[in-house]
């Protein structure tokens, strides 16, 4: 999850230099927006190691191989 967040302020920092080199605001505005979606995806995976943890105990992704379906 850490190798995705880096990803996306990458891109988001990309969106606001290019804004402010080319003096346009939609690259700021991009770029909140970005950063609204990997605030959310990050929510959502916090929520599910939550829940992975409220029923099994641990967040080692080896103990849950039979929910492979």
């Amino acid at each position: 999850m850490l190798a995705v967040e880096m990803i996306y302020l990458g891109v988001i920092s990309s969106f606001v230099l290019h804004g402010v080199v080319c003096n346009d605001p939609q690259g700021a505005i991009y770029g909140l927006f970005f950063l609204i979606l990997a605030a959310c995806e990050s929510g959502v995976g916090l929520g599910i190691l939550i829940v992975l943890y409220r029923f099994g105990k641990t967040v080692e992704l080896s103990d849950y191989q039979t929910l492979h379906g």
